[in-house]
């Protein structure tokens, strides 16, 4: 029923409303209660506001945003100050009239504001100084940084639209609140005191991912403080991947130089075994065996420094009998951890890869599978040809706990690991090695379920 009487009343008004917003003078309209029904459009811009700012309640409005002070001088006359957005106050004497019908009958106040001591002399004044702010405030406005100025109570008397959409809230709700509730309802832990003392804070905001820069800045006047906010998420974000992109090329560096010396290292030790093998009468298989898994560990070495550097052992595969091949060692582990390995090779077109590099990438990721299901586990190994993509995938699948989502966005980066002893340079090296022959890896999991694998191999023509 309100708002049946509150359309009608709308409606009643509206050919008043439009006349006064065509005026140049500063208007309000008021019922007989003295409730502001309506304000124009010169005098909201002077305050900094347009209708779609106020709303509907024009009265709330005036009355707890505009309306600094005022005093009766007279039975129609007052002297009243009113707020501006731009945090200042503005001084008018307002004069209240009724507005009547052709017919003689009342309709309601009109209050017609002049400014007090006013530097202005015309309407082309008016609309000058109006024009200045609107630039200057339009300008801030557009800008992502967020702006926040305070008086000495720490009430807030203004702040642009960035800053609105850090605290995700309109401007007449906050406006002349106390910033303290404002900086807490971001996050309990902000501390405006703090903020002043250090000059400049960061703060991660709750159930946002996003990290809020607050400074405090020199405004020149004793009256104000000005509080600058920003959102840093990106920046820190961008930092911590320098940061660890610094520690990976580092220790690629170490890697290859650590690689070389263990290589050299193995070498002369197989060297020796060979000596021995043409001495000793013993049982020729030892070493055999011996130095089989010496060439391996330089086969293991030059395969991780395939990270720093490209290989130049690139040979026409058949990756079926590749793989057939190097299963051996891992059905072994497997069978020895009781976990079954389930084989579907299909038919696919000849690789060109470096064999050892192959090797490692299966060795790595089997190595994961491994640790990730227990005894009684299964782990899915298929081949297949996608013509349409041109590309041969290798498919590896286990039924482990799987990785939550959180990590699951993570498992690429280098030096991340959820493992105790992990060194999280397992899938990254993986991911470069193919990446050098126009592949790729794809991870799906999902915990509690298990973990798909995805190698892509691109045909290169």
């Amino acid at each position: 029923m309100d708002e049946v009487l509150k359309s009608s009343e709308e409606s009643k008004y509206k050919w008043i409303f439009d006349l006064i917003d065509e005026s140049h003078k500063f208007i309000m309209l008021k019922n007989f209660e003295g409730e502001i029904i309506y304000i124009n459009s010169v005098l909201l811009r002077l305050l900094g506001f347009n209708h779609d700012d106020i709303g509907e309640n024009y009265d709330f409005f005036f009355k707890n945003f505009f309306l600094n002070d005022a005093k009766k001088i007279d039975e129609n006359i007052y002297d009243i100050t009113l707020n501006s957005r731009y945090g200042f106050t503005l001084r008018f004497k307002m004069v209240d009239n009724f507005l009547d019908s052709d017919d003689g009958s009342r309709i309601c106040i009109i209050s017609t504001l002049n400014f007090v001591r006013s530097e202005f002399n015309s309407v082309h004044d008016i609309n000058a100084y109006l024009d200045l702010l609107y630039i200057r405030f339009k300008i801030i406005d557009m800008v992502d940084t967020g702006i926040i100025l305070i008086d000495k109570r720490k009430h807030i008397e203004y702040l642009n639209k960035a800053a609105c959409n850090f605290i995700s809230a309109d401007y007449k709700k906050i406006f002349h609140k106390d910033v303290e509730g404002l900086l807490k309802s971001l996050d309990e832990s902000i501390e405006f005191d703090e903020i002043i003392s250090k000059q400049l804070m960061v703060y991660n905001v709750k159930n946002s991912g996003h990290f809020l820069s607050i400074e405090v800045a020199d405004t020149y006047d004793d009256k104000f403080l000005c509080l600058i906010l920003k959102d840093v998420t990106e920046k820190l974000r961008i930092g911590e991947i320098i940061e660890k992109s610094e520690k990976f090329n580092l220790m690629g560096a170490l890697a290859a130089s650590l690689i070389h010396e263990i290589k050299n290292s193995i070498t002369s030790i197989r060297g020796f075994l060979q000596l021995m093998q043409i001495k000793e009468k013993g049982d020729p298989a030892y070493f055999d065996t011996i130095i089989n898994e010496s060439d391996r560990i330089i086969d293991l070495a030059m395969s991780y420094l395939g990270v720093v550097r490209n290989s130049q052992n690139e040979n026409e595969t058949d990756l079926n009998e590749l793989i057939e091949k190097y299963m051996v060692l891992i059905e072994a582990e497997a069978k020895q951890r009781q976990i079954e390995i389930v084989k579907k090779l299909n038919e696919v077109p000849m690789v060109k890869m470096d064999n050892n590099q192959l090797k490692q990438i299966l060795l790595n990721i089997f190595q994961n599978s491994f640790q990730a299901i227990g005894i009684g586990g299964k782990i899915y190994l298929t081949t297949r040809f996608n013509s349409y993509k041109n590309k041969v995938i290798i498919r590896i699948a286990d039924n482990g706990c799987g990785i939550d989502r959180e990590n699951l966005k993570k498992v690429m980066m280098p030096l991340f690991t959820t493992k105790k002893d992990g060194t999280g340079l397992g899938l990254p090296i993986c991911k470069n090695i193919l990446s050098k022959y126009g592949g790729d890896l794809r991870i799906l999991s999902k915990k509690g379920v298990g973990t798909i694998v995805n190698i892509y191999l691109e045909l290169r023509r």
